[in-house]
């Protein structure tokens, strides 16, 4: 018998389908056979590795057999288990179906078998077609809900929905846009996240055993991301969630309540701006968000209380135990004034000093950490008036920022208000996608120290994703002078500058980052700025240092099956170094990873070319290139010449007419009309296109000698 396949490269299985849709092919083969107890996919390699002298008689067996069913592509029975070979577009991949009724075994024959085969190949193929979408080959919002209502109980983790905008006004650009964003995503998600397409420029994750912290990271992350790779618009939504303990196995209501969820997050995100994302946690229960205004009760008390005082110092401890009270009359006296809200305690002394207040808090707090009269260990926040330029009724939120620093700090701390705690205030508005908010508290916090550089570097990139660049700058380069921080701050700058195409300056922002002393925590960080400067030294066409930078990248990346976006730089560097063979290999590569890269088809296109590695083959890798992004007047460059090798000068000539009115494409594009002219046999002709290169600006030296090879026989 042979093994299971499928005709339609379309729809055809893949190794990665067992992996996505491991659930569904599962369920598929219990269904064919309802005594199955277990059931396991396998992928073996082309050639095993030698036995290991302690493996089990059984498990030699077992990888005999799969050795065999692979080589003939039949179906092995070995004892209850049934070993399915599936034959996908590059390889096989064994089913190993366990807990078979042996007396089921007795009575099959091989036409049950066959007919096995058929039925589950079948509906394997099914379910791939229903949860694909048929436009964007991701999986379908329909796979996004089934995931999400089969989650097994305590399953936690992170609904993440994505909007980018199409910047043009027709399908035909809507649809290039689309290609394009799905390039991106794919890019940075790096096979993390299964990604699936929800329509209309809406795509959505789902990352399961991801936590807020992760929300933190990830959503500004990919604003900037997909900002730096010139979107016009990105939103992003995050939704935390856990299955409930006493859901039902398939619970299609949570699906349900998630999405709507995360598209009122989505509408959030859009009333904050063109690059703005939205965490659905800070507006879920505004009331309790670590920074919530304080209750109307205690500002009333507030203002009763200072009325008349010229010097005011607040205090806030983060619990209601009436012990605090008592500790307070004891050190401040019986008339302290004190006032208990909702877990919080306030005391007002008419004096602003900040060590006499931090003294006085410690002694409050002394016997009651020494005592087991209170629940728990308190923090205590402080703030004082007149400071700075804060009015008196901004003691209570300021108040309320220094008791956030303090719950960062040891159990216990006591936080005068200061400019760590705006940084800290800023930090949390941020991590809601509020940057206008966030913007406000890193300002106050400049107010105290205006040097201060994790202010400035995270002022910097709020104005980064506002779209005010030159803030932006201006905070980066100010940040890059400071003692703190100055490694991310020189990396914030360099992505600006790469963002305003001014790549020499962001190579040197870069270099010198790398120069400094590497902290525990810039690693991740590193490996990025590696990336972008390799990036930036193959536009430049510095190709061996990009390709050093590159390789060192690629080998850390792909220990953690991770590096997908890098091939195309790997084989553009290989190229550009001489090394058409390894550059051919992870280009071909790319294409795997993103088929709708039309750089990477037009890439590969000209290697071919050059290499003699197949005209036809060149010019279907260009015509695909093109027909991905038709914009691209260096693409049609790279059509053309395959035009030309093939003989079809009349499209040829079609093609270099945009890049021909280009400055950046016109000196390869009068080089292609010269070589045009050439095979027609005009040797006026061509010389004269020849001859044009010289006096147009962007002219290389590589151009003028291919140039000059070519007239120089003739």
């Amino acid at each position: 018998m042979s093994g299971y396949s499928y005709q339609d490269d379309r729809i055809g299985l893949e190794r990665n389908d067992f992996k996505r849709f491991f659930s569904e092919f599962s369920q598929i083969i219990f269904e064919e056979i309802p005594t199955v107890k277990k059931i396991s996919f396998i992928d073996p390699p082309d050639l095993l590795p030698a036995l290991d002298s302690d493996e089990k008689d059984e498990d030699v067996q077992i990888r005999e057999s799969i050795e065999r069913a692979v080589e003939t592509s039949g179906t092995i029975v070995l004892g209850t288990t049934l070993l399915l070979p599936f034959t996908v577009k590059d390889g096989t991949v064994v089913a190993k179906v366990d807990g078979l009724d042996e007396y089921v075994l007795r009575k099959i024959g091989n036409d049950w078998l066959d007919g096995l085969g058929t039925r589950i190949i079948r509906g394997l193929l099914l379910v791939k077609r229903s949860c694909i979408d048929s436009v964007t080959g991701l999986l379908s919002s329909l796979h996004l809900k089934e995931s999400l209502d089969s989650l097994t109980p305590s399953n936690y983790g992170m609904l993440v929905l994505i909007s980018v905008y199409p910047k043009g006004n027709n399908s035909f650009q809507a649809k290039k846009h689309q290609r394009h964003t799905l390039s991106l995503l794919k890019n940075f998600i790096d096979d993390r996240f299964p990604l699936h397409y929800l329509g209309q420029s809406c795509f959505g994750m789902l990352c399961e055993k991801c936590d807020t912290s992760f929300a933190t990271v990830f959503a500004p992350t990919l604003v900037n991301f997909l900002k730096r790779e010139h979107c016009d618009q990105v939103h992003v939504a995050l939704v935390p969630y856990v299955k409930s303990q006493n859901s039902n196995e398939y619970d299609r209501g949570f699906s349900e309540g998630l999405l709507r969820q995360s598209y009122n997050a989505l509408r959030v995100a859009v009333g904050r701006g063109p690059f703005a994302f939205c965490n659905y946690s800070s507006i879920e229960d505004a009331a309790h968000h670590p920074l919530a205004p304080s209750s109307t009760g205690a500002l009333r008390w507030l203002l009763k209380t200072t009325r008349g005082l010229d010097q005011v110092g607040l205090f806030q401890f983060d619990s209601e135990d009436k012990s605090i009270v008592v500790s307070i009359k004891n050190i401040v006296g019986e008339d302290a004034a004190v006032y208990i809200d909702s877990e919080s305690i306030y005391l007002v002394v008419s004096y602003k000093s900040e060590k006499k207040c931090l003294t006085i808090a410690k002694n409050i707090l002394k016997p009651l950490h020494k005592s087991d009269s209170s629940q728990s260990v308190i923090n205590c926040g402080i703030s004082c008036f007149p400071s700075w330029n804060f009015k008196k009724t901004e003691l209570l939120a300021n108040c309320r920022k220094a008791l956030c620093h303090a719950h960062m700090l040891d159990p216990g701390a006591i936080v005068v208000c200061d400019e760590v705690s705006f940084n800290i205030s800023g930090d949390i508005y941020y991590g809601d996608g509020d940057l206008t908010l966030a913007v406000k508290e890193y300002k106050r916090g400049l107010l105290i120290l205006s040097s201060d550089g994790n202010l400035l570097n995270s002022l910097g990139v709020c104005y980064a994703q506002m779209n005010k660049h030159q803030l932006a700058v201006d905070c980066f380069e100010k940040a890059s002078k400071s003692k703190e921080n100055r490694f991310m701050a020189l990396y914030n700058l360099g992505l600006e500058q790469q963002i305003q195409n001014k790549n020499q300056q962001a190579m040197k922002s870069f270099d010198t980052a790398l120069g400094l002393p590497e902290e525990k925590t810039e690693q991740q960080a590193r490996l990025d700025m590696s990336f972008q400067l390799a990036v930036l030294f193959i536009q430049d066409e510095q190709y061996e240092p990009a390709l050093k930078l590159i390789l060192a990248w690629y080998a850390e990346q792909k220990q953690s099956g991770n590096g997908g976006k890098g091939l195309r730089y790997l084989g553009e560097a290989c190229y550009g170094v001489g090394n058409a063979t390894d550059a051919m290999k992870y280009l071909q590569k790319a294409i795997h990873y993103d088929e709708y890269d039309a750089e990477v088809l037009g890439l590969l296109g000209q290697i071919y070319l050059s290499e003699n590695e197949g005209d036809d083959i060149a010019l279907r890798f260009c015509e695909k290139a093109v027909e991905l992004s038709p914009d691209s007047r260096r693409l049609k460059v790279s059509l053309a010449s395959a035009q030309i090798q093939c003989g079809d000068f009349q499209s040829a000539i079609v093609n270099l007419q945009l890049p021909l009115r280009n400055s950046k494409t016109r000196p390869a594009a009068l080089l292609q009309r010269g070589i045009l002219s050439l095979e027609q046999g005009k040797l006026k002709t061509a010389k004269k296109w020849f001859a044009k290169i010289k006096k147009c600006n962007g002219s290389n030296s590589k151009i003028l000698a291919v140039a000059r090879e070519y007239t120089k026989n003739r």
